[in-house]
């Protein structure tokens, strides 16, 4: 009986009435997916191995005085040495093809030798398939002694052969299996057998299973099929599902195949769909196929979509192949498109897809552009997609060739970007700058990207920094530090020398650490000495605690050592105390032992 003819790459693409011997290929075997999956991985490594101008391999010759199956055996294992070789695949699958399905099964056992796991289950899959033909049950049988990282895809492969000869039976087993991935692996197998001949009575079988059984991956297959054979038919059928995600898929997939065909006919029908997420996602496939024919049709389509994000980015997308196509037609349309929003997004798009593959000649177009706030969006764009590959020749570019804000803002991007892949060489070029608002801009990000992971060879980095340039480090790494570990951040910014730079470290670890676990805090206050970093730290976690203990902030407030600081930071407390609770406030005041000048700047003002 014949197949149906399955691509497999360049791997085992079989060709049908080619003579070997005696025998005529009939048609090939279908793969499963693991096995379409190993051949093709099996085509891309024999390819990397081979010569510009490989030599093939001649097709086993078969023993007159052998039976088929050993004849089978002997040309699956010569296709296994010879990957990648049609014409060994070929010779496999003719053989197969007339191979009694009742004596699939030695041959099965006599290739478990085969050492690659992948050829292994290409020969396999093409095994059980014939098995499946004549033995459906024999076949799955087997299937299920298997292991079960194979059974599932065993099992799928035999009910998709056996639903193409007789599906009620095959529909009648797989209804019967108990929940689980080997049932959901078999109905998705079941399903897109059946929808080839029959996609509304597939979509009824579906509809009656039980409710567990209902998902999307299940439906995909029905309008994936149904949407190249009858695309009309199939959006309308989409459109009467229940709302949900699986309408919405439907509706995406239909739409995604009726655009490969008629993609002005697709786009037409998606624009009459209800507004919402199917519709969203139906249209961004159609444009997105659209764009690959006809790109300016393509784009002065979605200008016409309702504003929103879904617009922005049909836009984009299409801008960004039509640049890759013809950087010259899109960089036209987009300044043929008026100021705005949809200009800036038109522009940015194709800036990136010239910077994919030529950073110096997106600079050299995005200089040109004559309005200044799409030039530096554009800028910024180029400059941060330029750093994942050259991070140092982007930044050297935004040191001499920008200015200000923008500046500080590609410097920052740059070096979060460099710090990700190689955060020592980001962190010598960062030493080298003389500018100090350049290394303002660069330095939090470094500290932040080996903070992620490791905050401790983060704190060993800022330890190497010139002294002039270790405060805003610390800074930074010590804020993100205290949200995974509080107690080694304030251990650290104990440990620092510099009593200014200790200071603001101190503020900075209260500042978070009173926020998550207060009680804590207050603990660790208590063990500080009286000097200005305690000061720093009692005043920050007095500003953070009095919005929900006006009173605690207060008698925290009072304890600061500087008289200064503490009148400023007391005064502070109890302005919010005395709007909550002027009574107890105006009490504490009076028995407290502030300057009785304060006394009365207080009181009265609230009395």
């Amino acid at each position: 009986m014949k197949h149906r003819i399955v691509a497999i790459a360049t791997t085992a693409t079989f060709v049908a009435g080619v003579i070997f011997g005696h025998y005529v290929i009939p048609g090939p075997v279908k793969l499963s997916a693991p096995a379409l999956n190993a051949a093709n991985e099996i085509s891309t490594r024999s390819s990397e191995r081979t010569s510009p101008t490989p030599s093939i391999s001649a097709p086993n010759r078969f023993d007159p005085a052998a039976s088929l199956s050993e004849n089978i055996i002997g040309a699956i294992e010569n296709a296994a040495a010879h990957p990648g070789n049609r014409q060994v695949y070929s010779e496999v699958n003719e053989l197969i093809e007339n191979l009694d399905p009742k004596g699939v099964r030695p041959v099965i056992d006599a290739i478990q030798h085969l050492p690659n796991l992948r050829e292994r289950n290409t020969f396999r899959s093409m095994l059980i398939t014939r098995w499946a033909e004549g033995d459906p049950r024999g076949a799955l049988d087997y299937a299920q002694t298997e292991n079960a990282g194979e059974k599932g895809w065993l099992v799928a492969e035999v009910v998709g052969t056996w639903a193409e000869h007789d599906s009620a039976a095959a529909m009648a087993w797989v209804t019967q299996t108990p929940p689980g991935s080997e049932r959901n692996g078999a109905l998705q197998s079941l399903v897109s057998a059946l929808v080839e001949k029959d996609p509304q009575g597939a979509l009824s079988f579906l509809q009656a299973l039980p409710a567990a059984d209902q998902t999307a991956a299940l439906y995909s297959p029905i309008f994936s099929g149904w949407g190249s054979a009858d695309p009309v038919t199939a959006g309308q059928v989409a459109l009467q599902l229940p709302s949900g995600p699986i309408r919405d898929m439907a509706l995406q997939v239909v739409g995604s195949r009726w655009s490969e065909q008629n993609a002005e006919a697709a786009y037409a029908w998606a624009n009459g769909l209800p507004i919402g997420q199917g519709r969203d996602n139906a249209m961004q496939n159609i444009l997105s196929h659209w764009a690959g024919t006809d790109p300016e049709r393509a784009a002065n389509a979605a200008l016409g979509l309702p504003t929103g994000s879904g617009r922005d980015q049909a836009i984009a997308d299409i801008a960004q192949q039509w640049a890759e196509k013809d950087p010259t037609a899109a960089a036209a349309y987009a300044a043929a498109l008026s100021s705005g929003e949809t200009k800036d997004l038109v522009i940015t798009a194709i800036a990136r897809q010239l910077t994919s593959s030529d950073p110096q000649a997106a600079l050299s177009w995005i200089e040109k552009l004559p309005d200044e706030s799409t030039r530096q969006k554009a800028l910024e764009t180029c400059v941060a997609q330029w750093s994942e590959t050259d991070p140092q020749t982007a930044a050297e570019f935004a040191v001499h060739n920008s200015t200000g804000d923008t500046r500080q803002n590609l410097l920052a991007k740059i070096s979060y970007q460099w710090a990700q892949t190689n955060p020592a060489a980001a962190l010598a070029w960062a030493q080298k700058l003389s500018d100090i608002t350049a290394r303002e801009a660069v330095l939090p990000g470094l500290v932040s990207v080996v903070a992620e992971d490791n905050p401790r060879s983060a704190a060993e980095l800022v330890s190497r920094l010139p002294s002039d340039m270790q405060p805003l480090a610390a800074s930074s790494l010590v804020s993100q530090w205290v949200g995974a570990d509080p107690q080694a951040a304030s251990a650290w910014a104990a440990s620092f020398p510099d009593a200014e730079t200790r200071d603001q470290l101190f503020a900075n670890v209260m500042n978070r650490w009173a926020k998550t676990d207060p009680t804590a805090a207050a603990t660790w206050l208590q063990t500080l000495p009286a000097d200005s970093s305690r000061d720093a730290a009692v005043a920050a976690f007095a500003s953070r605690m009095v919005s929900a203990d006006p009173q605690g902030a207060v008698q925290w407030a009072s304890t600061i050592s500087d008289t200064s600081m503490r009148a400023t930071e007391t005064a502070a407390a109890l302005q919010t105390w005395f709007e909550v609770d002027p009574r107890n406030a105006s009490e504490w005041v009076a028995k407290s032992g502030l300057p009785d000048e304060v006394k009365a700047q207080l009181v009265p003002r609230h009395g």
